[in-house]
């Protein structure tokens, strides 16, 4: 995951350690020299995030640190935009009042550097969520759809994952009734309860004698079964942990060490929560009666008239942030003969299984729809060139590698060619997505001249 981070240069030893980190890793990392520079640089939307380390102990740039908060959340591009303000502060009660007045995450300085990674990417993450969010009701908007109606939101459900039982112990702090204990080698799922918020108290599987991989197990294990990978999960950590970093990467939400105030913990709880109503909010978007009119019956996917809108609005956006954008078109190469030999029920069932492996084989915020009979585009914001190779070849090998089964004894193989092409070029983005396609299928076309099952570059991308 790549980034462009602004970077509040005030502080010029924590700026220099935590800038070498974040280079290492792909982010883009610019500078500015204060509060009001930062703020004059945000109608810039390419930043994606900023980071903001304080000087330790001085009371005046912690305030002056929590007016800029304030001021930021009230600029357009800097309403959603993360922040990581960074220091060291003897008060609890200041984490939770930047995190308050507007800071994403607040960091003990010095943070190690894969720590500090690990957060940037998880707040990416989240960020992604809620701008994928937005262009799909702005892309239901510009169809002339209204927005679904509100329904009844029922109340979260949070379980505990504790060796603890008692109420009064770390876990529980600041956390609303009612809440489910599970051991931690008890089973996550139960008939009847579906979690929004899984509390993991490491501090005490710490305190119990687990070792740190029953913790990672936990984590892993929750994010990959059906019935629990939807749920946010908040880990307690020990003060001096060093599996923050892979906790984050396994898939846990958020981490904070135990010793933090009760508030902190009921703040970040609420805040998980938050986040899951919107990601439940996003996945309903699909499912709601209007998307009928946008969606492919057979595979699910969007069609057509849903996906040139919603590629004009990505190019619009990778524009406005200087961004590439990639494009790829797939088609089933002798799919005629599927339907020839086993039937068009067969030839239905692999359209079926091939859009549920390309979909396995994204992003939630890259575009997949069902554009004709066997053709399939692809749209991948904040993609290289690069990145748009392997990925395009990642997903021809989802469909060569492993057999579709299309009757009870009867499965086949499948190819997949696939032409790419680069973007953003022309300035008006309608012209550019005519033109994306037509060169994206230009590229398919030579992929199935040279003898299928290959990713063609458009050479104008090249």
């Amino acid at each position: 995951m790549s980034g462009r981070i602004l970077i509040v240069d005030r502080i010029a030893t924590e700026r220099a350690l935590q800038e070498s980190a974040l280079i290492a890793v792909g982010f883009d990392c610019l500078h500015c020299d204060g509060f009001e520079d930062a703020l004059a640089r945000l109608p810039d939307p390419s930043i994606d995030l900023l980071f903001v380390p304080t000087a330790p102990g001085v009371q005046t740039d912690f305030d002056a640190t929590l007016t800029f908060l304030k001021r930021l959340r009230v600029v357009p591009n800097g309403v959603r935009l993360p922040v990581v303000v960074a220091g060291r502060w003897p008060a609890g009660g200041e984490r939770l009042a930047l995190l308050l007045g507007g800071a994403d995450e607040v960091v003990v300085a010095p943070v190690s550097t894969t720590l500090l990674q690990a957060r940037i990417r998880n707040l990416l993450r989240a960020r992604d969520t809620e701008d994928e969010l937005s262009r799909r009701e702005a892309t239901h908007q510009a169809l002339g759809f209204s927005e679904a109606a509100a329904t009844f939101a029922p109340r979260q459900r949070i379980a505990v994952i504790s060796p603890e039982a008692e109420r009064g112990m770390t876990a529980y702090r600041g956390l609303p009734e009612p809440l489910r204990r599970i051991a931690p080698q008890g089973s996550f799922t139960e008939a009847g309860h579906e979690e929004d918020l899984f509390v993991i108290d490491g501090a005490g599987l710490c305190r119990a004698g687990h070792p740190a991989r029953e913790l990672y197990r936990i984590v892993a294990e929750l994010r990959s079964r059906s019935a629990t990978r939807r749920a946010a999960q908040l880990v307690l950590i020990p003060e001096t942990s060093r599996e923050a970093a892979m906790l984050l990467d396994l898939g846990a939400d958020d981490i904070v060490p135990a010793s933090v105030e009760t508030d902190e913990i009921a703040y970040r709880a609420r805040r998980l929560l938050r986040r899951k109503s919107l990601a439940d909010r996003l996945r309903a978007t699909e499912r709601h009666g209007l998307e009928a009119a946008l969606t492919d019956p057979l595979t699910g996917l969007w069609n057509r008239r849903y996906a040139r809108p919603h590629l004009i609005r990505l190019i619009t956006e990778a524009r406005s942030r200087s961004r590439p954008i990639a494009v790829m078109l797939l088609d089933i190469d002798l799919f005629k003969a599927v339907n020839d030999r086993h039937g068009h029920a067969a030839g239905d069932e692999v359209l079926a299984q091939v859009a549920r492996r390309l979909r396995d084989g994204l992003r939630p915020a890259d575009l997949l729809a069902r554009i004709g009979g066997e053709e399939f585009l692809v749209a991948m914001p904040d993609t290289s060139l690069e990145q748009a190779r392997i990925a395009a070849d990642r997903l021809r090998r989802r469909i060569r590698d492993a057999p579709f089964r299309v009757a009870p004894e009867v499965s086949c193989r499948i190819t997949v060619s696939v032409g790419v092409a680069m973007g953003p070029g022309r300035p008006d983005p309608e012209q550019e997505a005519e033109a994306l396609m037509r060169r994206a299928d230009e590229a398919l076309y030579a992929a199935k001249e040279t003898g299928r099952n290959r990713v063609t570059v458009s050479l104008s991308a090249a």
